[in-house]
């Protein structure tokens, strides 16, 4: 149905164009986007061609409009008669309509609207590699006339041979990033390494330089972009007038740049670009570079903050840095994919998609997201008046560290949230009402509002202090997660686990991505992709009796529970019989971290508790009794233990060789690894209890046990009188309790009186400062934050 509806709307196209005198339609940039735009097209046939065009839709009466003007550049190049319309003096934030009139008739009519001048917010699609899967690139296209942003920056490599056929094609499939309405979008192109030379970008896009370097500002100092030049001489020339042009930019807030190889591509096929590293890298840090785009690769990444450095932490030239900058990439906009095989410490997430980069900039902070591609028929649009909301069914990449890549101006600060009630790993009484209170505040501004989240669900939204909700939490594990937003829309989060009553859970957690199962040489170096995982010897990994590091991610246990149960489940890949003995450790972290060279199986510190296995024989396929380890339970309650350990954290356990399987090639077992297929991955099974007292017996490590409140205690609170004119009794006649906490809501769900009062001869007295008669909830709970009581109450 995609694919059908896709070809709809190219073939509509197409019927606009058979009777034309001109086709393959374009807007590009030269200079300042508030004030000025290239129209491009091919002239088919026809003579004299004019744009007429103004601020008042006339439709095709083109002798309405109040403007026109002649071609300024006209260029035969790649089959194309390629006619640019330089148009200047345009008012900034302004919809300007044009139609083509010729001696053979007159264009349909379309529209562009003019970049902001002052303060405003920028909405950026950006990537390349666009090559030769038509489809994928289509629907990127398609995807550019639904987001409608201020720019498309493009990265290179548009065609695969760039020959004339290959470029007219590309330029029909380009008339799909027009929207239905008509309106177009400007394009800023670089120079890949499939454009043979400088002179496709500048004899099709009218770019400014003939270089193929330059740079165009938007909203006067609000955002500058710098395409830059891979396949032109790094150093020298082109990087002097790029240190030149950033040291006279320092007044513009934000700096993105773009070029088509990337400085450390994520496929191990490809080379590190040495040049532009000791060009560019260093430049991007110390001027602010914040954001840069990479293609070629035909794989997709996002790095963490990042500046250039060899000294100790570094890899590959790089270390982390909060201050640093963020690179992005590296194409997927129709070329070839290839395996994200070459990950690096410091990268942020990685895949293999078509994909390219939405990004929104306003003067307090950039955001980054990754649009998949391949369902843009089935995304809704933009409306014109609004385009930074995200529109039904858009497939926003949403990898393990989050959808958004969020860079916060470092002129401004974002706000701080702290939960003042509950607390990390709380316990909480089963069947109460909770509140849920914490603290904002924003150093350089106000909060706007606080959202309250549980379980990853929206449940709340406060614009008053005290910022809170009161909830009643089923017994099991939960995130509640704080989100504070000031008024420049800068926000920051908090987020606790809490455990409410007592519960079993009983966790199937597979391997989650192919760098998650690893098989570690002789030598520290991490085979990643394999389909298979040799327990250990392997004769393709450097001859190596190996090392296997196996994460999982996403443990949903409370620290402190009771580990009843854990083993890790295989599938056997191939049949083998001999007497194998594998000894399994559990990594001694409290967020087990991804592998890599630098961070690989071997070099990991390791709990006391060790297991050793010697597995029956396997036949190929199996999946059952025979390929399930010794139970672990040890080792997974050392780590559950951890003061450190939250639900949601990751274990990695390393298996070794032992005895025969230590020095003997076909002593081994060997399992199906995440690259055979996901559902063939390994699994760890984990059964567990919390909220019991542990015996001595059972208990591995001591921990501390949390005092509960029992149900009988409880029995016989009482609120009164009720109804009510100015003061609250309340009777506690069991429970040992000498402080607590009485709040009152209104029927809103808004916290109207808050305070901690003393408890004496089990009873307490409150004078609420209320004035509204009306129903109001009490909600008491103790110093240790369990819910003592919860009831309605009538203000007379």
């Amino acid at each position: 149905m995609k694919k059908y509806y896709l070809c709809i709307a190219f073939a509509i196209l197409l019927i606009l164009q058979v009777n034309a005198s001109n086709d393959k339609y374009r807007l590009t940039l030269r200079d300042n986007p508030a004030t000025t735009i290239v129209i491009g097209w091919n002239q088919i046939s026809g003579n004299n061609p004019i744009v007429h065009y103004g601020p008042v839709d006339q439709g095709t009466d083109y002798d309405q409009y109040v403007y026109s003007a002649a071609p300024s550049r006209i260029v035969s190049y790649r089959g194309m008669n390629n006619h640019f319309v330089r148009l200047s003096r345009l008012k900034p934030d302004t919809a300007y309509y044009f139609v083509i009139k010729d001696s053979e008739g007159v264009s349909k009519r379309f529209w562009f609207k003019t970049a902001p001048l002052e303060e405003s917010r920028f909405s950026f699609i950006a990537g390349g590699d666009s090559r030769n899967n038509r489809v994928p690139r289509q629907n990127a296209n398609l995807l550019v006339s639904k987001l409608k942003p201020h720019a498309v920056l493009f990265g290179g490599d548009m065609t695969d041979n760039d020959t004339d056929s290959q470029w007219r094609a590309w330029f029909d499939d380009w008339q799909l990033t027009t929207a239905l309405d008509g309106r177009m979008f400007p394009i800023i192109a670089a120079r890949g390494n499939h454009e043979k030379s400088n002179s496709t970008i500048v004899n099709l896009f009218d770019i400014p330089s003939s270089h193929a370097h330059y740079a165009i500002t938007f909203g006067r100092d609000m955002v500058r972009t710098y395409t830059l030049n891979s396949l032109d001489a790094i150093l020298g020339r082109q990087t002097d007038w790029l240190k030149n042009d950033l040291a006279n930019s320092r007044e513009v807030t934000w700096k993105i740049a773009q070029y088509h190889f990337p400085i450390r591509p994520h496929v191990s096929s490809k080379g590190e670009n040495l040049l532009e590293y000791a060009g560019w890298a260093k430049t991007f840090y110390d001027e602010g570079v914040k954001l840069v785009v990479e293609c070629d690769a035909h794989t997709v990444k996002s790095t963490w903050p990042v500046r250039p450095s060899t000294g100790s932490g570094s890899e590959e030239g790089f270390v982390r840095d909060d201050n640093g900058t963020v690179y992005v990439g590296e194409g997927c906009w129709g070329a070839p994919l290839r395996d994200n095989n070459d990950i690096k410490g410091w990268t942020r997430d990685s895949g293999k998609f078509n994909q390219f980069k939405w990004i929104f900039v306003d003067r307090a902070k950039m955001e980054t997201r990754t649009i998949k591609v391949d369902n843009a028929a089935e995304v809704g649009e933009v409306a014109n008046d609004n385009v930074f909301e995200i529109p039904d069914r858009l497939d926003i990449w949403n990898p393990s560290n989050g959808s958004v890549i969020k860079i916060i101006n470092k002129d401004l600060k974002a706000p701080e949230v702290s939960f003042v009630n509950p607390k990390e790993g709380q316990q909480l009484y089963s069947g109460g009402a909770s509140t849920i209170t914490v603290e904002a505040t924003d150093a350089d501004g106000e909060i706007s509002r606080v959202e309250f989240y549980l379980d990853g669900d929206l449940i709340h939204t406060d614009v008053l202090e005290p910022y809170s909700t009161l909830r009643s939490l089923p017994d099991g594990v939960h995130k509640i997660k704080a989100v504070a937003y000031d008024n420049h829309e800068l926000c920051s989060e908090a987020e606790i686990t809490v455990n409410v009553g007592q519960f079993s859970g009983s966790l199937t957690i597979p391997v989650a991505h192919g760098y998650d199962d690893v098989e570690e040489n002789a030598i520290g170096q991490l085979y990643v992709d394999s389909s298979d995982l040799e327990l250990v010897y392997d004769s393709v990994n450097l001859i190596s009796f190996q090392k296997i590091g196996i994460r999982f991610q996403d443990i949903k246990i409370p620290r402190g529970a009771l580990i009843t149960g854990a083993y890790i489940q295989f599938t056997a890949d191939e049949s083998t019989h001999k007497r194998t003995e594998l000894e399994f450790s559990l990594h001694s972290s409290d967020n087990s971290e991804q592998f890599t060279d630098k961070n690989n199986a071997s070099k990991r510190d390791v709990v006391s508790y060790k297991i050793r296995w010697k597995p029956e024989p396997w036949t190929a396929g199996q999946s059952g009794a025979l390929q399930k380890t010794p139970d672990l339970k040890g080792m997974v309650q050392q780590v559950v233990d951890r003061a450190g350990w939250r639900p949601g954290n990751s274990m990695s356990f390393i298996i070794r060789g032992k005895g025969r399987s230590s020095w003997r090639t076909k002593y081994k077992r060997v399992a199906s690894a995440y690259e055979s297929g996901a559902e063939k991955a390994a699994k760890l099974i984990v059964n567990y209890t919390f909220g019991g007292v542990r015996s001595k017996e059972t208990q591995e490590v001591e921990t501390v046990a949390v005092k509960v409140i029992k149900d009988d205690q409880l029995e016989g609170i009482k609120v009164y009188p009720n109804p009510f004119e100015q003061e609250l009794q309340v009777l506690i006649p069991n429970a040992e309790v000498e402080e607590v906490t009485v709040e009152i809501y209104d029927t809103a769900g808004n916290l109207v009186f808050s305070k901690v009062t003393s408890v004496e001869a089990n009873n307490l007295s409150i004078r609420p400062e209320i004035l509204d008669k009306g129903m109001y909830i009490i909600h008491v709970i103790d110093a240790k934050g369990f819910s003592l009581v919860t009831k309605r109450v009538l203000k007379k």
